[in-house]
């Protein structure tokens, strides 16, 4: 049991030290600050929520002790609370539609975790924007004077981007805390089932599905963005793109589940990602894909799979 805490405790503090690499500027600390989630969906994922909530308090009250409440409030809403609701929906097992106890599906938490954040998302445009901020015009002069003192001239590809981003900014954000959500959740329970410390079976890509009311959310966002205009318009579009990534998740499995249906599965999976990668509007064809197939239901009851064999 004391073994248990202190390495609960260990995890949190090194959670708070990568969370606090922000500050220092460096772009590969930078980068190491993206896994700062990783320590606690180790410990919850191994330990459960318990230890997870020891974690947390952990690196909480360092932050506080470090900095004040100003990292405190920012690890809580980034890092130590999606962790925490992520790893309690991962874990509770509940009767499936046979009878049998069985995890929550993963297209469940996934569609629970993408409300979680629109729902941040939406809490924190709203307070600037009442506040008085632009937040477009902020965005477009922070980038303006970015590429300006990187001696970037403004041409029309530029501003063109700079155009974009002030558009999508909070989704762009908000949909990139999800995926390095997720891309850490994964991350851990990799590491757990290697080392047979975890406490659920990995999700298996090919059976990902979506609960009926993901789409229902992601239409009335789409509904709010055709007949608003102004802030609110504003946010419902960015809205609108964060509850529409699980329905990339959702194209991803359709994918994964006719790959599997052949023996070079994992080569054709190879070649898909490389593509996918090296194209960024592939990612808008799958999330279309995804929601296509959640109509329609392409891949049947079951997973199309080769041999009826499931991959992940």
């Amino acid at each position: 049991m004391q073994r248990d805490t202190l390495i609960a405790i260990g995890s949190g503090l090194g959670s708070a030290v990568l969370f606090l690499l922000v500050l220092s500027g460096n772009p590969v600390a930078l980068l190491l600050s993206y896994f700062g989630h990783l320590p606690l969906f180790l410990t919850g994922l191994w330990q459960g929520p318990k230890r997870l909530l020891v974690a947390a308090f952990a690196a909480c009250s360092a932050l506080v002790l470090l900095g004040g409440l100003l990292p405190f409030t920012v690890f809580m809403v980034v890092f130590a609370g999606p962790a925490m609701l992520l790893t309690r929906m991962a874990l509770v097992v509940r009767k499936d539609q046979n009878g049998n106890l069985a995890f929550i599906p993963s297209g469940v938490v996934v569609s629970a975790m993408a409300v979680m954040v629109a729902t941040v998302m939406i809490i924190i445009t709203g307070t600037l924007t009442a506040e008085g901020l632009d937040i477009q015009e902020f965005v477009s002069q922070f980038l303006s004077q970015i590429y300006s003192e990187m001696g970037v001239p403004m041409t029309s590809d530029v501003q063109g981007l700079i155009g974009m981003f002030k558009i999508y900014f909070p989704a762009i954000a908000a949909v990139s805390w999800l995926l390095m959500l997720f891309a850490n959740a994964t991350i851990a329970q990799a590491i757990l089932v290697r080392a047979g410390k975890n406490l659920r079976p990995t999700p298996k890509m090919a059976t990902f599905a979506l609960p009926g009311w993901s789409l229902f959310a992601f239409a009335v966002a789409g509904f709010t963005v055709g007949f608003a205009d102004g802030s609110l318009a504003y946010v419902a579009r960015n809205v609108a793109v964060v509850l529409a990534v699980p329905f990339l998740f959702q194209g991803l499995a359709l994918v994964h589940g006719q790959a599997a249906r052949w023996p070079q599965k994992r080569m054709i999976l190879t070649v898909f990602y490389i593509v996918a990668v090296l194209s960024s509007w592939s990612f808008v064809a799958i999330t279309g894909l995804g929601i296509v197939e959640h109509l329609i239901r392409l891949r049947g009851k079951e997973p199309m799979t080769r041999s009826n064999e499931e991959d992940r």
